[in-house]
């Protein structure tokens, strides 16, 4: 059967027995898990890089919707660019050779402006053509994009992750990589210091009445403490969107759109011009593709003022939502510490980093400041309970990750050399744990779990290397993070089921 004839069944079908959606239906967030661009411009200094494709995979919202749009651009997200803005221009022109839609067994090419391509000026961006396609409930989609390099310099813009997951994959070559656009799997051969240019967000027609999200964060939302291969099965990275995701206890899925940057802080957000790139992409829909703001930036905006660190995020708000009028959630903090050789074991090993102390300190004035819910903040979140201790060591555990979720507590099978990367314990150990080896010893190691193999006595992989050796029997067990600051991908996980029940009271639903 015929692509076209697919098409044309699918689209019968939205008059037989799968409910209608109007024409004059919003555009709504629809692709959770659909990772934006983190790096700039498509150029290289290698010609046989010239070329690319990449699938970058997503999930349809528990509803059908129809005519997927999908937004590419010649700007990223960069909250370490060392600049007072988070949106950084690409220096080239990207061109798009083509893109397609990969859903249900059906491969269907995006337009642009009634064209199989573009080219994408600096600090442009372009919503793909609406596509007539009708995708049920909870279907996974795939964005295939090709592309042309800019031979003569030495990046390429793309996502933050070289190979991620769920089937997420790129390909470079010397010749167009168009004909993956109608057919063919594209194989992962990249060169690991290139990355995957693809859209950064989709809008879809449908609903039905539940709130849709536009996440604005830092490395936490991102994800940046979760190994590359570590999204869930919907391809979540980062607690936020895995909280909104999640189903556990029979919450609700919230769609959403995530634009996240490491090193992001609202301080980089207190001009109206700094929202500049994000409100074209929004201002070129009918309507806002979002009935809320969630901003869970603030952690990095700390500093020895209350009232300063207090003004940068409530500044940042009210500038978000004079431009997108819809109610904004605000949420609290993740904690922020060193260890000493316990390894993130114990609440007594960990201190606060420099204003970031709890309960008294300006962590917890900051939060209470906007648990008051001043101008710019609808709604506020406590979500620190989650990470830290408290819940079974006391106060004395407050803003202190905690170390009772994790079911990892197991023992090396086999003696360590400095510098290794893999290590074999008794398993079983999910990937994207974080994992202390010989916690309270001199020595004491902290590293992340990036594949497993085998059954029983496992292989692990981690990364970063062992820093000194390890006897065989010495202790592993499983902690938050494995830097003080961005949590793993098992407590991620953990901390979004706890917290999907919270979804209830804080998201509506017409």
């Amino acid at each position: 059967m015929s692509l076209d004839v697919m098409a044309r069944g699918l689209a019968v079908a939205r008059t037989r027995g799968v409910p209608s959606i109007p024409e004059s239906a919003p555009w709504l967030f629809a692709a959770s898990g659909l990772e934006a661009n983190q790096h700039l411009s498509i150029y290289t200094t290698n010609s046989s890089h010239e070329y690319g494709a990449s699938i970058k995979n997503a999930w349809s919202p528990d509803y059908p919707v129809t005519g997927y749009r999908f937004y590419f651009s010649n700007w990223v997200l960069r909250g370490n660019a060392g600049s007072l803005t988070q949106e950084v221009d690409g220096n080239q022109p990207v061109v798009i050779e083509g893109a397609a839609i990969i859903t249900g067994g059906v491969r269907r090419q995006l337009s642009f402006s009634g064209q199989p391509g573009t080219t994408l000026a600096p600090g442009a961006g372009v919503w793909s053509d609406p596509i007539d396609l009708l995708v049920p409930p909870r279907s996974r989609i795939g964005i295939v994009t090709a592309w042309r390099a800019v031979v003569g310099s030495a990046a390429m813009i793309g996502s933050f992750f070289p190979v991620t997951a769920n089937g997420d994959a790129w390909s470079v070559a010397s010749t167009s990589r168009a004909s993956f656009l109608t057919g063919g799997i594209i194989p992962n051969n990249a060169p690991s210091n290139l990355y995957a240019y693809g859209p950064n967000a989709a809008v879809a027609q449908g609903g039905d009445g539940r709130d849709v999200v536009l996440v604005l964060g830092d490395s936490i939302a991102f994800g940046t403490g979760e190994a590359s291969n570590t999204a869930d099965a919907r391809n979540n990275r980062g607690w936020v969107a895995r909280w909104l995701d999640s189903t556990e206890g029979g919450a609700r899925r919230i769609a959403y759109g995530k634009l996240a940057a490491p090193s992001a802080a609202c301080r980089q957000n207190t001009l109206a011009s700094h929202f500049t790139r994000r409100g074209e992409m929004m201002a070129a829909l009918p309507n806002l593709p979002f009935t809320r703001i969630i901003n869970q930036m603030g952690l990095n905006d700390a500093t020895g003022s209350l009232n300063t660190w207090r003004d940068r995020i409530t500044v940042s708000n009210n500038l978000a939502k004079a431009i997108w009028p819809v109610p904004l959630l605000q949420l609290g903090f993740t904690p922020y510490t060193t260890t000493d050789t316990t390894q993130f074991t114990t609440a007594a090993g960990q201190t606060f980093v420099t204003s970031h102390d709890w309960p008294s300190g300006f962590t917890q004035q900051v939060q209470n400041a906007l648990a008051g819910l001043p101008a710019g903040v609808d709604a506020f979140e406590f979500i620190g309970h989650l990470f830290d201790g408290r819940e079974t060591l006391g106060a004395a555990a407050e803003g202190k990750w905690r170390a009772d979720f994790s079911s990892i507590n197991t023992t090396l099978q086999a003696a360590t050399l400095a510098g290794a990367t893999s290590i074999t314990v008794r398993g079983p150990i999910p990937v994207g744990a974080a994992i202390a080896i010989n916690a309270g010893q001199a020595g004491a190691a902290v590293t992340t779990v990036t594949a497993v193999s085998g059954v029983g006595n496992v292989t692990c992989t981690v990364f970063p290397a062992i820093t000194g050796a390890m006897a065989s029997g010495v202790p592993v067990r499983g902690v938050a993070v494995n830097d003080g600051l961005h949590p793993s991908s098992e407590l991620a996980a953990w901390v979004a089921a706890r917290a999907a029940a919270r979804k209830a009271g804080l998201f509506g639903r017409d």
